[in-house]
C-alpha cells in the first residue's frame, strides 16, 4: 500500500454554547479542527484530525496547515502508511516538534492500518479491556447559580463525573465548587481544572476552600512550565493532582515524573502527537503507577474515536470517567462517533480502523479551505 495523495481540510465549527475556561484562556466560542484525508493506491482512505489551540499547545490551525502542506505531507507521499515506524522517522527528520501536525498524519495512518487489517484499531493494538467507558462531563465558569445549573444538567445526562473549570478568582472559584458539591450530593465525583489560571499561592488559596468538596482531582493548577510549583502543590494540597498542558511530549512526561508532580496524566491524543506517541506516554505512566485521564481539546469525532481506541487498551485508567462527549458541544459531529454515546457511557466501535464514518456533507458545510498534496 502506498500514499498517493493527502488532503488537508481546514474547518471552523462553532460551539453550541460559549465555554468559559480559566482567565488565561477566556471564552471559547469555536474550534478549528484540521482534518487529514490520506488516499492510497489500494483505495483505502485514512482520516486524521488535530485540534490546535495556540495558547494551549503552541501550535495554531494556521501553523499546522502550513507545515503539513509545505513539509510533512510531501515527505510521506509514496510511503507505506501502515509502516508507522518509518512514517514517524520520516516526519521527525523533516521538522522538529510540531506534535499536532504530525499527530494528524499519524492518526490517519493508524486508521489505514486498521482498515487494511479489517479490524477496529483497538484490536490491532492488542485487544480491548472494556466494552464501554464512563463519560466525564465538563462545565465552564460563571456565577454560582449558573455553575450549579450547568452541573445538574451534566449529571442529568447520565455522566459519571464532572470537571468544573476554575482558574479565576480563587475564593469565588472555591465557593462555586462548594455549591456544586452541595447540589450534586456528597458521592458524585468532582474534578477541578484550573487550566494554568493560578499562581502557586492562589492555587493553595483555592484548594484550601474547595478541599471541603472532596474533589477527586486538581488539574493543571499553575503554568505548564512550572513543574516545581505543581510538585509543591501536589505534596501539600491533600488532593490528587493531574497535569495537562505540562505534558505535550514524552520528554515532558519524563520531567513531570522526575519531579513527582502528578498522580494522573491528562492525555489528549492530538496534543500528545498522535497515537504512537500517546501509547508511549501511557506505558511510561503505567510503569510509574500514574493513572490516565482521557481528556479533550474540544474535538470532533475523528480525534475522539482515536482517543477511545487507545483508552480501550489502557489498564491504568483514571476510575471516574473520561471526556468522550466533545462533539456534542459543537454545532455538529462531522462523523457518526456520537452514536456510540448511550446512557452516559461510550461504547467500543465495531468498524475497522478508527471505527467512524465521515459525514461528508457535514464536513463540507464547515470547511473553509481545502488543499490536496500529491506527487508531481
Amino acid at each position: 500500500m502506498r500514499i498517493v495523495s493527502i488532503e488537508i481540510i481546514e474547518t471552523c465549527i462553532p460551539l453550541k454554547k460559549p465555554y468559559k475556561l480559566s482567565r488565561r484562556y477566556g471564552y471559547l466560542e469555536k474550534t478549528k479542527p484540521v482534518i487529514i484525508k490520506i488516499h492510497t493506491d489500494e483505495g483505502f482512505i485514512g482520516y486524521g484530525e488535530t485540534d490546535p489551540m495556540g495558547r494551549f499547545t503552541g501550535e495554531t490551525p494556521e501553523t499546522v496547515a502550513a507545515v503539513l502542506k509545505t513539509d510533512l505531507a510531501p515527505a510521506i507521499l509514496g510511503e507505506d502508511p501502515t509502516n508507522l515506524h518509518l512514517v514517524h522517522e520520516t516526519l521527525d527528520a523533516v521538522v522538529r516538534d510540531n506534535h499536532m501536525a504530525k499527530g494528524a498524519l499519524d492518526m490517519a495512518c493508524y486508521d489505514l492500518l486498521g482498515k487494511a487489517s479489517g479490524m477496529p484499531l483497538y484490536r490491532v493494538l492488542g485487544g480491548s479491556l472494556y466494552e464501554e467507558l464512563p463519560i466525564m462531563g465538563s462545565i465552564g465558569g460563571g456565577s454560582i447559580e449558573e455553575t450549579v445549573a450547568a452541573a445538574n444538567a451534566e449529571k442529568d445526562k447520565g455522566y459519571h463525573s464532572l470537571m468544573v473549570k476554575v482558574g479565576g478568582d480563587p475564593v469565588q472559584d472555591g465557593e462555586r465548587v462548594l455549591a456544586v458539591r452541595d447540589s450534586l450530593g456528597k458521592d458524585y465525583p468532582l474534578i477541578v481544572d484550573a487550566n494554568q489560571g493560578y499562581d502557586v499561592a492562589s492555587a493553595f488559596r483555592f484548594i484550601d476552600i474547595a478541599r471541603a468538596a472532596n474533589p477527586v482531582l486538581f488539574e493543571q493548577p499553575v503554568d505548564a512550565e512550572n513543574i516545581e510549583g505543581i510538585a509543591s502543590i501536589r505534596k501539600k494540597c491533600g488532593v490528587p493532582v493531574s497535569v495537562d498542558e505540562s505534558i505535550l511530549s514524552y520528554r515532558h512526561a519524563q520531567e513531570v515524573i522526575r519531579l513527582e508532580a502528578a498522580d494522573v496524566f491528562s492525555i489528549k491524543v492530538c496534543k500528545n502527537g498522535g497515537i504512537k506517541a500517546t501509547l508511549q506516554i501511557i506505558e511510561l505512566a503505567r510503569s510509574k503507577g500514574i493513572d490516565i485521564l482521557f481528556n479533550s481539546m474540544i474535538e470532533e469525532g475523528i480525534t475522539q474515536a482515536a482517543s477511545l481506541n487507545i483508552a480501550l487498551t489502557t489498564s491504568n485508567l483514571f476510575p471516574f470517567g473520561h471526556a468522550y462527549f466533545s462533539p456534542l458541544r459543537l454545532a455538529a459531529d462531522i462523523t457518526d462517533y456520537s452514536s456510540n454515546i448511550v446512557g452516559g457511557k461510550v461504547r467500543a466501535p465495531k468498524s475497522p480502523g478508527l471505527g467512524v464514518k465521515i459525514l461528508d456533507d457535514v464536513l463540507e458545510s464547515f470547511t473553509i479551505k481545502r488543499e490536496t498534496i500529491k506527487a508531481q
